[in-house]
């Protein structure tokens, strides 16, 4: 089956130089085929755009708002990305398409939704990076921050609280990426398969994995 995935670099402005565009486009083409391939995904618009408000440990942040469209926002200018986008681009791209495949099929509309959704996204990381990615790393007691979730696995709960941080409420940055991440690692070894062969499963699945 031939698929179908547009990528698009916006650089009207000149932000990224020659031959650095070309590179950057190069270097997503392939990532693209070849990770849309492995998700059997088809009809998505892959846009990269320079922006200064990327992750400022890889100088790129990446979203995916639903099953047709990847936004990567990228940092030219940023050393971390000078250093080390061509591991780091297709790596994200990989996070996100991920997303835009499990859009077509659950939401994130529950906090156990959410750690799922990002779980696996950074397991289908792991074919491009090799290793954890940053906001994987834990940096709290992850069995006592599965406690805490359980009064919101169902509820109605603050994204970016759990995702991003919120050290007010004792929240660390990313602790919900680390949580998801160790969720799925803990499911597949119960249930077997991986971020591909579970890319629709439900969430409440791997509800009593931990």
């Amino acid at each position: 089956m031939s698929l179908h995935n547009p990528l698009h670099l916006l650089n009207a402005g000149r932000q990224f130089p020659s031959p650095l565009a070309n590179d950057i486009v190069t270097v997503a083409r392939h990532a693209l085929d070849r990770q849309a391939a492995q998700l059997g995904l088809d009809g998505v618009d892959v846009v990269m755009y320079a922006s200064p408000w990327t992750i400022p440990e890889t100088g790129m942040v990446g979203t995916a708002p639903d099953g047709y469209s990847v936004h990567l926002a990228l940092t030219p200018t940023s050393t971390p990305f000078q250093e080390g986008w061509r591991q780091e681009l297709p790596a994200t791209l990989a996070h996100e398409l991920h997303h835009a495949a499990r859009w077509r099929h659950q939401g994130m509309g529950t906090l156990l939704d959410a750690l799922v959704f990002e779980g696996l996204a950074q397991h289908f990381e792991l074919t491009e990076r090799r290793e954890r990615p940053i906001y994987a790393v834990p940096t709290t007691d992850l069995d006592a921050l599965w406690t805490r979730a359980q009064d919101e696995l169902d509820g109605p709960y603050d994204y970016a609280a759990w995702f991003m941080g919120a050290p007010a409420a004792g929240l660390p940055r990313w602790g919900g990426y680390a949580l998801g991440f160790e969720l799925m690692r803990r499911g597949f070894e119960v249930q077997g398969g991986d971020a591909v062969s579970h890319v629709a499963t439900p969430a409440d699945a791997f509800r009593g994995v931990w």
